[in-house]
């Protein structure tokens, strides 16, 4: 039967004898085998013989002795019903199709066959199966009619598992013969043809295949199972759709959400299908349960299958628009190929473990950084504090929720956002099963091993030789700045330091922007988000970076000699705003909060502690606290100096020049902020990851193409400067590496091992009065303070500190000066409760804090001395009309309860307009007293409510979720429609 075939099939069939008949093009399968049957030409057979119909489709070319099998098997079995040949591919004619078919509870059709599994014989048994496709089913005529042929409702697709459930239904089998084979080509499911049968929705063959699998399954299961099954196929619809958006084919997610809305809204359809089944049935439709596969094992081959797709998506994507690729990646832990073809198998004696990992340079030197390591870090193996790292809580669902927070309880209080790093360490966190304080420290002991594996990746793109690109990975792992970074707890250079080597590789697509495509352009902007999250600083100088570059293009653009053309100029342009852009919207709002506040782009995440000098910066030492000595000179000056004069690496000379540049002129600066209101040297080290990793790469490039011909050259100036060059390096790496074992006792990064506060302190800030305490830390240039809450800071709050309020600032300048006389007053009002000077002690501080008045000595123990202030309001304070004082019960920021008078409330927070105060469901306006603390008058008693509106922030969020969750998908690699694929792909 021919359903309006636009070929030459239908002159062929006849030629060859074929009786044919014609139907309408949208005609379903059912439809025309029916049509076959109930046609005049359809001789008829001998009274009393058994009629069987063998159905082939168009795109099907079965075995010389396919059908003589299938007869064979069925001669014997009088219960069988429909039997079925094996099918293999079209194209790769080894390749298993199906073996018999089933349908899993979630719609999924199911062979229970591996991805592209090849046959070996492994199911030439003759089994039992569920169902077998109609492309060479051989099925009992009296049967199929008895059971009213395939399904109307069923043009195409899941014909054929679900007449294969009613044939069991009805008690009879159905058996997959091996012995027949038959090669399918699945024209229709790989979209090598178009979908005209009536009831075929868009034409699109995903959406009437989902649509048919949630009708199988609602029409023949137990009723007791239909809501489970109905819940089981609308879930499994969603997150299939969810990943067909992420690999970017809103089409078929749609096809996914509408196959099951066109069953909810035609709910008719099942129920007569329900209807016609009963007539047949003589067993429970459970019959075929022992066909339906286990979860286990559909899991597993959905693994199996994305692993497979996301590893041919991402070999097969391409850097450039040009279709040129990268070149192929190795795994850092490689064995050398040197080794493999020098290594020869004794199989008398095994060799040596010091001969197999000398030949193994990259395995054994990672063990000894490893071990190195492990040594540096022997007081890091916990909750880690110390430098510019404060405390992190141990929950990832802690920092999610303090990103969340509208108002943060820490100092005076904050409404500042909460920068978007907090969220990634969270997320980052679930592969420590959400234990983000072991994340951080991990990060922190295993951040040596992980860039020296990056960096050596990272140079093997450039040489061959591994012991070149294993000395490049210690010169980078061992740098004073990844040393710097770590010891003194600078979360976000560590961070940078980790990803660097995949960072730079990124950027080196900068320098043929305008081939980059598109999808490189979006994942290069998810990285520049993360740096920018990260360290402000790094994203801006790479922004001025791309700006001077910009200057340089348009003089190309507008030069006479050789212009360039606008083409070009428009698609470097367009990328460039991109990379600029979507870093910014990402981490908005944030970001944005630079444009009023320029200081906080110059300030990494955690505490203020100063850099080094300007000397120290220069020479590729970032200094500051837990720096090593400037005389471990590094040699990354002297590489970029020289490689700006050698043509191969001139351009990695400047841009290692122009951020080296960049961070020492930024070093020279002083920046106050993040919990500091004192100014500190500026820390740098976030802009030298750059630098030092593009000198590593010209010195790796310079050697390995330079020191062939230098070798059979005289003496000159360039063996000189190998030699100092390779000498500094050497020394850099080994005393670096001495000198970070020996003093990490000394250095700042440590196991917590006691709070800031003593213990009586963090009790009474944890009372329903929730006070603070104001510490004072005297030091031999300065005197140092900040509030204390209940508890030290945690991880992301020294970031929303913003200053406090200038009356209390003029408080403690005065107390310090000696004419506090009014100190204690101010220090009430915002709940200040107590004053704490640690040791070392300030003589002249204690003596002038004990003579300034209202204050009252509550305790001197080992830790330091503290002074209570008397008068203190408590967090959330309610002054009635009677003149009677009271603390309200307040919880982390708000409160809630029922107020007995009229009368003040006073929130000892610094004043922000999004402070709310509901009484008697009515919204109570604030206002701010003298001394900037918000108010509220309440005329009445009642029920009240206190709390920070969030909603702008829940907004902010919601938006951000949305555009981090775009840039992903459009950096992801795109899968293509099976349209789009080569046969020989789907084959």
């Amino acid at each position: 039967i021919d359903t309006g075939s636009t070929d030459s099939s239908t002159k062929l069939l006849k030629s060859a004898g074929i009786t044919t008949l014609n139907a309408q093009i949208d005609t379903g399968f059912g439809a025309a085998v029916s049509q076959v049957l109930a046609s005049s030409k359809l001789k008829s057979a001998p009274e009393g013989s058994i009629e069987w119909l063998w159905l082939i489709h168009d795109d099907c070319a079965p075995a010389a002795n396919a059908l003589a099998e299938l007869l064979a098997a069925v001669s014997d079995r009088p219960s069988v019903a429909v039997a079925g040949p094996k099918l293999r591919g079209w194209h790769d004619r080894n390749h298993l199709l199906e073996v018999g078919v089933s349908i899993a509870g979630n719609g999924a059709r199911w062979t229970g066959l591996e991805y592209r599994e090849q046959d070996q014989g492994q199911h030439d048994n003759i089994s039992e199966v569920m169902a077998v496709s109609t492309a060479g089913a051989l099925i009992r005529k009296d049967v199929f009619e008895e059971l009213g042929g395939f399904d109307p409702e069923l043009s195409l697709f899941r014909d054929d598992v679900d007449f294969g459930w009613r044939v069991h239904t009805a008690g009879h089998g159905v058996i997959v013969v091996p012995q027949a084979i038959a090669f399918h080509a699945e024209a229709a499911s790989n979209e090598r043809r178009s979908i005209d049968v009536t009831g075929a929705f868009l034409h699109r063959p995903l959406l009437l295949d989902r649509r048919h699998a949630a009708y199988v399954l609602l029409a023949n299961v137990s009723w007791w199972l239909l809501p489970l099954i109905a819940l089981q196929v609308l879930g499994a619809s969603l997150f299939r759709a969810l990943g067909y958006l992420l690999a970017k084919l809103p089409g078929y997610a749609l096809d996914e959400i509408a196959a099951v809305a066109l069953l909810v809204f035609q709910p008719q359809d099942i129920f007569r299908a329900r209807r016609m089944r009963r007539k047949n049935k003589l067993v429970s439709s459970q019959v075929v349960a022992r066909f339906v596969p286990p979860r286990g094992s559909q899991l597993q081959l959905a693994i199996e299958r994305a692993r497979g797709a996301i590893s041919r998506a991402w070999r097969n994507s391409s850097l450039y628009e040009d279709g040129t690729t990268s070149s192929k990646s190795t795994s850092v832990l490689d064995l050398n190929d040197e080794a493999l073809e020098e290594a020869d198998i004794d199989l008398v004696r095994a060799p040596s473990p010091i001969t197999w990992l000398f030949k193994r340079p990259i395995l054994s030197i990672s063990l000894i950084v490893i071990l190195l390591t492990l040594i540096a870090s022997r007081n890091r193996f916990g909750n880690i504090v110390g430098g510019a790292l404060p405390e992190t809580p141990s929950s990832a669902l802690d920092l999610l929720g303090m990103y969340a927070d509208s108002w943060h309880t820490v100092g005076l209080g904050s409404s500042a956002n909460m920068p978007p790093w907090v969220a990634l360490i969270g997320i980052a966190s679930l592969f420590t099963a959400g234990n983000s304080s072991f994340f951080v420290s991990a990060l922190f002991v295993s951040a040596v091993p992980v860039a020296l594996w990056g960096a050596y990746s990272l140079a093997r793109k450039f040489t061959q030789l591994h012991f070149l690109a294993l000395a490049a990975a210690l010169l980078y792992a061992f740098s004073p700045t990844t040393l710097t970074a770590i010891n003194s707890g600078r979360l976000g250079t560590v961070i940078l330091i980790v990803v660097g080597p995949w960072l730079v590789r990124a950027l080196f697509g900068l320098e043929q922007l305008e081939n980059l495509s598109w999808r490189k352009t979006w994942w290069l902007a998810l990285l520049l988000a993360i740096v920018c999250a990260f360290s402000p600083l790094a994203f801006m100088v790479i922004v001025l970076w791309q700006f001077a570059l910009v200057i340089f293009d348009v003089i190309a653009f507008n030069s006479t000699t050789h212009p360039m053309t606008k083409e070009i100029f428009d698609r470097k342009n367009v990328r460039r705003i991109v990379l600029v852009v979507a870093p910014i919207v990402v981490n908005a709002p944030w970001s944005l909060e630079f444009i009023l506040h320029p200081s906080r782009i110059l300030l990494d995440p955690g505490l203020t502690i100063g850099g080094g000098n300007v000397l120290s910066v220069m020479l590729g030492n970032p200094g500051g606290i837990g720096a090593p000595p400037i005389w471990m000179l590094s040699p990354i000056l002297l590489i970029a100096l020289i490689a700006v004069f050698v043509s191969r690496t001139s351009r990695l000379g400047e841009v290692a020049l122009f951020f080296l540049g960049f961070a020492t002129l930024l070093g020279s600066r002083q920046v106050a902020g993040h919990g500091s209101f004192t100014p500190e040297s500026l820390w740098v080290g976030s802009l030298m990851v750059i630098p030092v990793l593009t000198s590593i790469i010209a010195a790796v490039i310079m050697v390995d193409h330079y020191v062939p011909s230098m070798s059979e050259s005289n003496i000159d100036y360039r063996h000189i400067l190998l030699g100092i060059t390779s000498v500094l390096a050497t020394f850099s790496v080994l005393a670096s590496a001495l000198w970070w074992t020996s003093s990490t006792t000394t250095a700042p990064l440590q196991t917590k091992q006691s709070s800031a506060l003593p213990a009586f302190l963090s009790a009474s800030a944890q009372t329903v009065d929730k006070y603070k305490t104001l510490v004072i830390r005297s030091t031999d240039s300065d005197v140092r303070y900040f509030i204390a809450r209940d508890s030290d800071l945690r991880l992301g709050e020294p970031d929303v500190i913003t200053g406090l309020s200038p009356l209390v600032t003029k408080a403690i300048n005065d107390l310090v000066s000696g004419s506090g006389i009014t100190s204690s007053q101010v220090f009430a009002e915002f709940g200040i409760r107590y004053l704490f000077v640690p040791k070392p002690l300030d003589e002249e501080l204690v003596r002038t804090i004990d003579g300034a008045g209202g204050f009252a000595r509550a305790a001197s123990t080992d830790e330091g001395i503290s002074w209570k202030v008397p008068g203190a309001l408590g967090h959330i304070s309610f002054l009635s009309n009677d003149g009677i004082y009271s603390v309200l019960p307040s919880g982390e920021v708000g409160a809630e309860g029922k107020l007995e008078s009229a009368g003040t409330i006073v929130i000892t927070e610094k004043f922000d307009d999004r402070w709310r105060f509901l009484l008697n469901g009515k919204y109570v306006p604030a206002s701010i007293t003298e001394n900037g603390i918000p108010r509220f008058i309440a005329n009445e008693p009642g029920d009240f409510v206190i709390f920070h509106d969030a909603t702008a922030r829940r907004g902010w969020i919601s938006l951000q979720l949305i555009t981090f969750t775009v840039l992903i998908v459009l950096a992801l690699p795109a899968r293509r429609r099976r349209s789009q694929m080569r046969e020989e792909e789907l084959a």
